[in-house]
């Protein structure tokens, strides 16, 4: 099947749900088919003429689903790739939250440094390092990087898988690697995703909540869709035990449509019912 998909959309529309208006800093080409600048219209999310590039495509993976959610069972490929954003495409931006999220090398360092620096002059700034972890072989697989220095200093989140989170932290795995982070690159908090397990380090505490282990026809995006909600969750609330029953309701909800591409992204009740539920079933612990 063919979708529309990447951070931009499934972030802007999870934002959506929360009833928060929503700027895209993303480039699309000519071949961006106009079928989605109407769906995301009418989530009232405008992809502007700046935005457009007319000499890159825009850019495409192709996804091979295996048969059950475990991350080997899925595997991409590059099928064209678009134009990198520049420091100018951040000029007007003011916003409460800032979610910097490449999918793979389209937000170059200086753009990087730029987007945590206004951000976290306006409120909130998180970032998902996927795409600072990921390279492109011959072929066009996405495989992983042997290594990666980023300067994050300065960003309030981090989302990361377990993969990630041990590029970031030089080996270390786990919660001495969450607190790594936190520690050498100022980061308040510090969420990482596991199995069936996503983790929180804030403070000087450890939290994290479980959720049943389940068969899930397609589980793109729902990174995407925790970061939203952890984001959204927590500049209403500020409190971020409740972003993180927001975050893993959200993933939940998006998983539990049993849909396929951006038709997963859950309604607002449905995401609230979950958080409720999983704000009273949270593990913790002091570090």
């Amino acid at each position: 099947m063919r979708s529309l998909g990447g951070p931009a959309s499934y972030c802007g529309l999870t934002a959506r749900r929360f009833n928060f208006d929503v700027t895209l800093v993303t480039k699309i080409g000519t071949d961006f088919p106009q079928q989605y600048k109407q769906l995301l219209l009418a989530e009232s999310i405008n992809i502007e003429e700046p935005k457009l590039s007319h000499n890159f495509p825009t850019t495409r993976f192709r996804i091979s689903l295996g048969k059950n959610e475990r991350v080997d069972s899925r595997s991409l490929r590059l099928s064209s790739k678009g134009a990198p954003l520049t420091i100018r495409d951040l000029e007007n931006i003011n916003a409460e939250c800032i979610l910097i999220s490449p999918v793979l090398d389209e937000v170059p360092n200086d753009v990087l440094r730029a987007a945590i620096t206004s951000g976290k002059k306006n409120g909130f700034v998180m970032i998902d390092p996927q795409g600072y972890t990921r390279s492109v072989d011959r072929t066009g697989l996405i495989v992983p990087v042997d290594k990666v220095s980023l300067d994050l200093s300065g960003a309030s989140a981090i989302k990361t898988d377990q993969m990630e989170l041990a590029l970031l932290a030089n080996g270390l795995t786990g919660v001495q690697a969450m607190q790594h982070l936190q520690a050498r690159q100022g980061i308040d908090f510090v969420i990482s995703t596991d199995y069936c397990r996503i983790h929180l380090v804030c403070s000087r505490m450890h939290y994290w909540i479980d959720f049943e282990e389940n068969y899930y026809p397609d589980s793109t995006g729902v990174g995407d869709i925790l970061s939203s909600a952890f984001c959204c969750s927590y500049i209403r609330e500020k409190d971020p035990l409740w972003a993180l029953s927001f975050g893993v309701g959200a993933v939940r909800a998006a998983l539990e449509t049993r849909k396929m591409g951006l038709n997963k992204v859950p309604s607002g009740s449905f995401i609230e019912q979950n958080a409720s539920y999983y704000y009273n079933v949270v593990k913790f612990q002091r570090l």
